[in-house]
């Protein structure tokens, strides 16, 4: 029989995650004990000296109705004075379902109406309207064919937001922001997502990232605290690895209360701006209706979000509230590694964002040393999870490191046996070529066009596929133009996606990557010994891989072609010349 918890203890769910664990700190050190769960074995939450029991429960975006189950048998028991839902993917499934429970009081839950008017961008857009507060232009879309009228509006990048962040299909799959540079881009996205959920496109706001941080009482804001994020994660725009307490702004709280009111919210929510400095012109993005990542800066400021959440639901109201301290910093130290990995690889899109120099990055990690420097994580009151998660962070770049040298090795193992004189005997024992890349509109759709233009024997078969899970799309237009620019049309191809059985029916694959060889693997050890890299049949060179053009400019795409080109050219050598279907052509 389980032993049941102490009187009054608090279950905080989503235990595996950072705001799980603020949570859960900031009731122990008010001496109110605190159970965790999660749907991981090991969270990092159970290794808190301040939870008393750790629980684990079936995973909720996978299996949703059966952690419903695990939870209504919590409420049961009578267990708990209170449950906390920590992230989205909790608190959505418990709203809909536990609305009119008997002891629906005590889960920390807003209303269900004004939770779904947050989860709905484009919901969330409407009432921003009606409040009267700064938005960018939007538009919402369900189908791709609503782009074809929407092309002379927008003007890219256009910032592509997925309607809800976790979608509603039967199995709840986690979306991000996403960003188009172009009209194709654009359409490609909505391939992507809109099988998920209905899109909101946006223009793109250059400003900083200030979260309004709050608790109200039925649409009364009680206390707000302001954080303004310095390091996102990606470079582009993300969550927040770097961040720092900063005065409230009197505009932002205004327009926060208005639609706090609007939504009469109970209970904690951010509302997130960008701000334009120079102009002082604001948008809203968002409202996050429950606890939000940054949440530890906010307690180290002195902002006790979850305790004065615990007030609000066990006395109905909350205690004098102390200011919070201003220029408090607090940083992710797994999520601010990747940044600064990022900024020294200028691994981020630079017409989005201007990347720091590696100097101006390593000169913020010197705040580490200032008293007003906490970390999410990693705490001397509570030293054990600080540790869980530097071995976690060890651990991931052992793994990079050794996964690196692996590829390498495998790499080179690949090239080695891509030379022309092994091509020349595989060429010449084959029948059927199949010509392979990622997405079957560049470069294995010129590489098949070209060989059978250029070569197009009797005694040989060629087709190409892509691992793009979508098919029947034509070629890419930039490098149609480019083979029309040389005689090749390639107006009515259509891209392929391999199949278990195209990948038997061909005697030899040409990839382009050593990596795609390594998906090969997936299907069988014999379909992945039949595939080289096509850039081993450049005479006279070693074997070199072929870079996706996809989305680069015009002369990348030029360059593509030329290399895809010389390696038919030396295909084409390896076939008897009295069998070429058109020997007169030339490149």
């Amino acid at each position: 029989m389980n032993e049941a918890p102490p009187m009054g203890t608090i279950l905080v769910l989503d235990g595996d995650t950072v705001p799980a664990l603020d949570i859960i700190r900031s009731l122990g050190r008010q001496g109110v004990p605190v159970d965790i769960a999660s749907h991981q074995a090991n969270s990092i939450s159970g290794y808190s000296r301040y939870t008393h029991k750790a629980h684990l429960y079936p995973h909720p975006l996978e299996s949703t109705d059966q952690f419903l189950t695990w939870l209504e048998q919590q409420l049961a028991s009578n267990r708990y004075r209170l449950i906390i839902p920590a992230t989205e993917r909790t608190l959505v499934p418990i709203a809909r379902h536990f609305q009119s429970h008997p002891r629906a009081d005590c889960i920390t839950m807003p209303a269900l109406d004004a939770l779904e008017t947050v989860l709905d961008k484009a919901k969330t857009g409407q009432l921003a309207i009606d409040c009267d507060v700064p938005q960018p232009a939007s538009w919402t879309i369900s189908q791709l064919s609503e782009l074809n009228d929407l092309e002379d509006q927008l003007h890219y990048p256009v910032v592509v937001k997925p309607g809800r962040s976790i979608s509603d299909n039967e199995v709840r799959v986690p979306l991000t922001v996403r960003y188009a540079h172009s009209g194709e881009e654009l359409r490609k996205l909505g391939h992507e997502l809109l099988g998920h959920v209905h899109l909101v496109l946006q223009e793109y706001f250059t400003g900083i990232g200030l979260g309004m941080e709050l608790i109200s009482d039925k649409g009364e804001i009680l206390y707000a605290f302001q954080h303004q994020r310095i390091h996102e994660m990606p470079l582009t725009g993300g969550g927040s690895s770097y961040r720092k307490s900063v005065e409230i702004d009197p505009e932002l709280l205004e327009a926060s209360r208005r639609l706090i009111a609007r939504l009469s919210w109970h209970g904690v929510a951010m509302v997130e701006f960008k701000k334009n400095p120079q102009t002082g012109e604001f948008i809203l993005i968002e409202i996050n209706g429950r606890f939000w990542g940054s949440l530890p800066l906010a307690t180290a400021a002195g902002a006790d979000f979850p305790y004065q959440l615990y007030q609000l639901y066990t006395s109905g109201t909350v205690s004098a509230l102390q200011p919070y301290r201003r220029e408090v910093y607090c940083r992710k130290l797994a999520s601010d590694l990747a940044w600064l990995e990022a900024v020294i690889r200028k691994d981020a899109d630079t017409r989005l964002v201007t990347i720091p120099s590696t100097g101006s990055a390593l000169k913020d990690w010197l705040k580490v040393f200032s008293l007003k420097h906490y970390f999410d994580v990693q705490s001397l009151g509570d030293i054990k999870p600080g540790l869980v998660d530097i071995g976690h962070i060890v651990r991931s770049y052992v793994e990079r490191i050794t996964g690196l040298f692996r590829e390498r090795a495998f790499r080179k193992k690949i090239i080695k046996r891509s030379h022309h004189q092994a091509l020349a005997q595989k060429i010449a024992s084959a029948n059927n070529i199949l010509f392979l890349c990622y997405g079957n509109i560049n470069r294995s759709a010129i590489a098949h066009v070209l060989a059978d233009e250029m070569i197009g024997t009797d005694g040989l078969t060629f087709r190409s596929a892509g691992f793009h899970p979508e098919e029947n799309r034509p070629a890419d237009s930039r490098m149609v133009a480019i083979a029309s620019d040389h005689g090749i049309s390639m107006n009515s191809f259509r891209s392929t996606t391999l199949t278990q059985e195209l990948a038997n029916w061909a005697d030899l694959i040409f990839v382009m990557e050593a990596t795609h060889i390594s998906r090969l693997e997936t299907l069988s050890a014999q379909v992945a010994e039949k595939a080289y890299l096509l850039g081993g049949l450049t005479i006279g060179e070693e074997a070199v891989e072929i870079a996706d053009p996809y989305n680069q400019p015009e002369p990348v795409y030029r360059s593509t072609y030329q290399q895809v080109a010389r390696c038919i050219e030396g295909m084409k050598t390896l076939i008897p010349a009295d069998q070429a279907a058109h020997p007169e052509r030339a490149l």
